[in-house]
């Protein structure tokens, strides 16, 4: 069977039409003319990368696909820069660049088309609710960035939409596992290099949870239905690298997360095998039970050498559903808090952004012990936090964005394809999962870097639906 998604990226022209040929073009000419400009201005560095760095930034601008590529690649490099009091990451300048060539591709190509989607309505209702909830905020000061961070995220859904159509939702998802791969594989070598005696996150900081907690059950979608032997070989070792960069960052979370995400693709892989085909889904429950014996195993080798520490978290983890301790017991401390402001203003919330100033909203909070260690944290739980900060409105706004997402991704999963095919819907459908389970116990899909992969993965989810059924 054809892959509907490789037939839909070779009906796209290229990059920049006509346009874009013709402005490459000259841009080469002036490549060719830096020579005898040098020479003219003489040997001065800041001049010289002036030069060069204004042809290539011209040159990507023209190429929106090459800049979504290195807006996905920035997304895995934690590195603030603090601008008059705000924060920008290379993600962030990326973006921007993203933005501006996918603009001009809109403007200097006749056949560029605005395509809906189903998640636009409830990202509008978002929206809508964050802006509403400033209105009646106990500090308008601490909205301004939350109300901008969510029109940004809404913004990079549309351009992951646009290029997941244009490029191939396969190609991305492929990429994104790979990548995700060779981050992992970078912080094993850390954590070997230190011995296993420090929590370890490498250039993407906490994001690398966010990575590797959708990247490995995406990986695990392409084993269950491959049928090439090497495939899964390589998909395993993959996965492995990914689960050993999970227990680095000794982070219990990503690990529930996967606990959670592998038996419901494993559940769901089943019921389709049955219901397609007919045939019995015990090969998709081994396939997977061989993957997660062997995260176990490797785990078990490697845990008195370099994962002491992450055991004892989870022993901690472990317990605390008796007794809690440790940062679970913080997190019920936060995710309290919320409740209380949530009761302060049921319907718009003490306004987007305030919960970093919630104990001047509640003060009784600060009479909690461990709140000096906390206080000024996120609620842990982006549904929590939105019912703190938006209310009803922006909480029901996030659970319509959450069910619509899984809607979409399960009719897309849900139908009789190709082997590749398969696989796709699959790793997109298991990736929308992990996103909206983790909405109820994880602090930031809604901001910073979390917040690109989620608008990435959103996008990839509505482009496939669209590809798959034609409708948006």
């Amino acid at each position: 069977m054809t892959d509907i998604n490789d037939t839909a990226v070779r009906a796209v022209p290229p990059d920049g039409g006509t346009f874009g040929g013709d402005l490459s073009k000259a841009l080469l000419v002036l490549a060719l003319l830096s020579p005898i400009i040098l020479v003219v201005t003489g040997p001065r560095p800041i001049i010289a990368a002036a030069w060069f760095g204004g042809i290539a930034l011209l040159l990507a601008l023209v190429h929106p696909r090459v800049c979504f590529f290195l807006f996905v690649l920035s997304i895995g490099w934690y590195y603030p820069i603090f601008v008059g009091g705000a924060m920008v990451n290379p993600s962030d300048i990326a973006f921007l660049l993203t933005l501006v060539a996918v603009a001009l591709d809109f403007l200097l190509r006749g056949s560029s088309e605005i395509r809906r989607s189903p998640f636009d309505l409830p990202f509008l209702a978002l929206i809508a609710a964050t802006y509403l909830s400033i209105i009646f905020a106990f500090d308008r000061g601490e909205s301004v960035t939350p109300a901008m961070r969510i029109v940004v995220i809404y913004l990079a859904f549309r351009i992951s939409y646009k290029m997941a159509l244009e490029i191939g939702v396969r190609r991305i998802v492929l990429f994104y596992i790979y990548f995700v791969a060779a981050l992992s594989l970078y912080n094993g070598f850390t954590l070997v290099m230190q011995g296993g005696e420090r929590r370890i996150f490498g250039p993407a900081w906490l994001t690398i949870e966010t990575f590797a907690m959708t990247a490995l059950p995406m990986a695990a979608a392409f084993i269950i239905w491959s049928r090439d032997r090497r495939e899964r070989i390589r998909l395993t070792v993959v996965s492995l690298v990914i689960a050993v960069a999970v227990f680095a960052t000794q982070s219990r979370a990503p690990m529930l997360t996967i606990v959670l995400s592998l038996p419901a693709l494993a559940l769901f892989s089943a019921r389709k095998v049955s219901a397609v085909s007919g045939r019995r889904a015990l090969g998709v429950l081994f396939k997977l039970a061989g993957l997660a014996v062997a995260i176990v195993v490797v785990a078990l080798i490697l845990r008195d050498m370099f994962f002491e520490s992450t055991f004892g978290r989870i022993d901690e983890f472990i317990n605390s559903a008796v007794r809690p301790e440790g940062t679970i017991a913080l997190r019920i401390v936060l995710w309290t808090a919320a409740l209380k402001a949530f009761l302060i203003n049921p319907i718009t919330g003490i306004g987007s952004g305030n919960f970093h100033i919630v104990d001047q909203i509640v003060p009784e909070i600060r009479l909690t012990p461990v709140w000096y260690y906390i206080g000024g944290l996120s609620a842990h739980s982006v549904v929590l936090q939105y019912l703190s900060e938006t209310g009803i409105l922006g909480a029901g706004a996030l659970l319509w964005l959450a069910f619509r997402a899984m809607r979409t991704a399960y009719r897309s999963f849900k139908q009789k394809l190709s082997v590749r095919d398969n696989q796709t819907s699959a790793a997109v459908f298991i990736a929308t999962f992990v996103v909206v389970v983790t909405f109820f116990y994880m602090r930031a899909w809604t901001w910073g870097q979390d917040g690109y992969l989620m608008a990435m993965l959103f996008g990839l989810n509505a482009a496939w639906y669209r590809r798959r059924t034609g409708l948006s």
